[in-house]
């Protein structure tokens, strides 16, 4: 009899499982409807759940390849959106920089219109790499009317330099803080008279000042006119220390420029103070 049973296993399994469906649809019909339920309608409700699971199996990989198409395409738009917000930002960077840039020129024009003139803007377009010499290479040169030694201020007023070398096209400014560097100031509160000289770097030294002279901390000093480079009253710096020298007869005074140097972009070159008088 055990035999007979594992000869027939299969077929017991097959129809075991006939009934538990034909089982489990009757119920979900009973749920479905009050009425008596048709050989029809009974034929519907066990094919139509296998025809749905067989469609959803065989729809699957079109739609997996579908799911992949479009994450595919939804990363490529991700990227370019990317790019052109880099774009936008870049642009709109570039848009702020102008627009700083016009009201910088716009400032600077107004500068102008209040010194002589003669006097010309330059832009700084290099700088000297040595240690030694503090100078810098500006736009503008012979063919613009620049003369060897003439002034040259930045747009707060305060002294840059003079122009040391001049070409066609450009010309070299060499700077108040270089140590080749010497103008006559003044202390604008006390009328105390000096030469301001060039360290190679910061602070500056005004010099062949008396020890008893009357030059505090924070006065401004400011260029005396004399020389005939540099006109009357422009700020070269203000004092930030006084000694006295140790043979007691000199004062020793440390002046900050009026200039910072680092954030220069563009200069005024003011004409020769026979062509300003």
């Amino acid at each position: 009899m055990f035999k007979l049973f594992l000869r027939n296993i299969s077929k017991v399994f097959l129809a075991g499982l006939l009934l538990a469906c034909i089982w489990l649809l009757a119920h979900r019909s009973s749920h479905r409807s009050s009425g008596p339920t048709t050989f029809k309608d009974l034929s519907l409700s066990i094919w139509l759940p296998v025809q749905e699971s067989v469609s959803w199996v065989l729809a699957l990989p079109e739609n997996t390849l579908n799911a992949v198409r479009e994450l595919k395409i939804s990363k490529q738009e991700v990227s370019r959106l990317k790019v052109e917000n880099q774009h936008l930002n870049l642009e709109l960077s570039n848009q702020k920089s102008l627009q700083s840039e016009l009201a910088r020129l716009q400032t600077i024009l107004q500068i102008k219109s209040k010194l002589p003139h003669k006097a010309k803007i330059a832009r700084i377009i290099a700088h000297d790499p040595s240690t030694w010499n503090k100078s810098f290479v500006i736009d503008i040169g012979v063919e613009d009317g620049v003369a060897m030694g003439s002034a040259v201020i930045s747009e707060q007023g305060g002294i840059v330099g003079q122009v040391l070398e001049v070409s066609a096209k450009n010309s070299r400014v060499l700077l108040i803080t270089d140590t080749d560097s010497s103008v006559s100031g003044l202390d604008r509160r006390s009328g105390v008279t000096g030469i301001v000289q060039g360290t190679g770097r910061t602070p500056l030294r005004f010099s062949y000042v008396d020890a008893g002279e009357d030059v505090q901390k924070d006065d401004v000093i400011v260029s005396s006119g004399l020389g005939g480079v540099f006109p009357k009253g422009y700020a070269l710096g203000s004092v930030t220390k006084k000694g006295i020298s140790e043979n007691g007869l000199s004062a020793e005074i440390e002046v900050a420029p009026a200039v910072d140097f680092a954030a220069l972009d563009y200069v005024f070159i003011l004409p020769p103070i026979n062509v300003l008088e």
